[in-house]
């Protein structure tokens, strides 16, 4: 009897050292959650590349920002891009030659959030974080505009969805759906049947 109290004691004891193991591994992983307007400088920074791109030899640009109110906190991050890739902005009254003209648009930026799912039994609700931006640009030297929709993907815990965004940009909100009934359910029915489970073997036991 006594070798059998034993294992049990060993195997309920590991089990919750495998618990504890696997909420810690979940918590090192999803630490490091990048705030929304931080994904949002990245899709600008991207669409400032393709700019870039399409400037082709033109060094010297007279640089127009169609962002807004929602979105001039974007303006410096194009032009700090631009004069990292060593092009040089000229103002309206330049006495500079051979410059282009660039207009470059934000008209769209949105936060969708997907339905949280549960990862484990007793594991934290995620959910699909998607970020969205779309715009255009002209350049005086090509006819055409070119449009761009740039979008970022991945997954954040539902707990750090209030910390990701910041309410001073209303673009960086979303709309997060209600965590599934069944899953909310499903956490206690499990914990308590385990818990019954444990009594019934340690009674069991000690009735031998």
């Amino acid at each position: 009897m006594t070798q059998n109290l034993i294992h049990t004691k060993v195997a309920i004891k590991n089990s919750l050292r495998y618990l504890f193991l696997i909420s810690l591994f979940q918590t090192s992983v999803y630490s490091q959650t990048i705030s929304n307007l931080d994904k949002f400088y990245t899709l600008v920074d991207s669409a400032s590349t393709l700019l870039i791109k399409d400037l082709g030899d033109a060094k010297k640009v007279n640089l127009e920002l169609n962002f807004g109110i929602d979105y001039s906190v974007f303006a410096n991050q194009v032009r700090g891009k631009l004069l990292r890739n060593g092009v040089q902005l000229v103002g309206d009254n330049s006495d500079e030659q051979n410059f282009v003209r660039v207009n470059f648009v934000v008209d769209n930026s949105f936060v969708r959030y997907s339905e949280p799912e549960k990862v484990g039994i007793f594991g934290d609700f995620f959910t699909e974080r998607t970020i969205t931006m779309s715009g255009n640009y002209f350049i005086s030297n090509n006819s055409q505009v070119k449009d761009f929709k740039l979008t970022a993907v991945d997954t954040i815990n539902v707990e750090d969805v209030e910390y990701v965004e910041n309410r001073s940009y209303p673009f960086t909100l979303g709309d997060l759906p209600p965590e599934p009934f069944f899953s909310s359910l499903l956490e206690p029915i499990v914990a308590i049947g385990a818990a019954a489970i444990v009594i019934i073997l340690f009674f069991s036991v000690r009735s031998q």
